[in-house]
This record gives structure tokens, sequence and C-alpha cells, in this order.
């Protein structure tokens, strides 16, 4: 495994995302790469990411099909900031990578994207889009009933954000 440089270069976040960005979080971007690289491998020199807030993913009920839909499993991952607040993170490859970043970015609230550039001396972000509010639900399709805690427990979903 190659390792990571530990430098951050973030460039173009407009003042208005800078106050809420998860990737101006020290280390952070670093530290979910990194356990990436861990788990399945070398990262490609360049993909797309998209961060937003877990608890945004949880109002909506969990993640939207779409998002599923365009996203790979094995690039899905769930990570603490510092002060221990959890993010959903998904990295986009391929040929149409910037694609289905920006379409699963429209469906995720108060998410953040970047173009990643990793090269010898520095991990590279270059701020793409930011939303706000995802579209109302009734365009994401049918409504999600509200499950309890004991049914987030019975299916391991409360759990399978620590790990």
């Amino acid at each position: 495994m190659t390792p990571l440089p530990q430098k951050i270069e973030i460039s173009n976040v407009p003042p208005y995302v800078e106050p809420w960005s998860v990737a101006r979080i020290p280390k952070f971007v670093v530290t979910v790469l990194e356990r990436w690289q861990r788990n399945h491998g070398d990262l490609p020199s360049q993909f797309y990411a998209v961060m937003c807030p877990q608890v945004e993913v949880n109002a909506a009920g969990g993640l939207p099909s779409r998002v599923v839909a365009l996203t790979d499993p094995r690039l899905r991952c769930r990570h603490f900031t510092g002060c221990h607040k959890p993010y959903f993170v998904a990295l986009f490859c391929g040929a149409d990578a910037d694609q289905r970043c920006a379409e699963a970015q429209r469906w995720l609230s108060w998410s953040e994207s970047y173009r990643v550039t990793i090269d010898d001396d520095a991990v590279r972000l270059a701020f793409i889009d930011a939303t706000e509010e995802a579209p109302a639900e009734e365009t994401q399709g049918p409504a999600r009933t509200p499950r309890t805690l004991k049914e987030l427990l019975a299916t391991g979903e409360i759990v399978s954000i620590m790990e």
C-alpha cells in the first residue's frame, strides 16, 4: 500500500461553505482515505468524492435509492470527525465519475463534493459543488416510514456507522 501524503490542499471553497465544510477539518479527508486504503488497497491518483453528515442521511430515512444506484458499495463509508460526528463519504471512480458524483450529491442535504488528486506531496481537493437542501421527499420516490430504534438495531444499521 502506498502511503498517502499528509498534506491537504483545498481550493475554490466558497465563503458560504467554509464554516460547515467537513473537508476543512484537519486530518478528516486523509484519515478517510487511509482507512479506505487499509481495507481495499491503493486509490487511483484522481477520483471524485462527496461528503454528507450522516444525520442528514438518517433524516431522509436512509440513503436515497438513487444514491445507492450511483455508488459502489465498496466506495461508500461512514467516518467520524474528531468531534465524534458521523459523516457519509462516497468515492467515485471511472469515466463517468464526475457525472455520478454530481447526481448523487443532488440527493444529499448539506453535502460537498470535490475532485480529488493524489500526488507525491499532497492530496488536492478542488471544490465542485455544495447542496444545502436535497429535493423534497415526494420527488425522491415513495415516502419512507420512520423506523424505531429496535428496528435499526435488528438490521444492524445503527451499529454500521461505527465501522
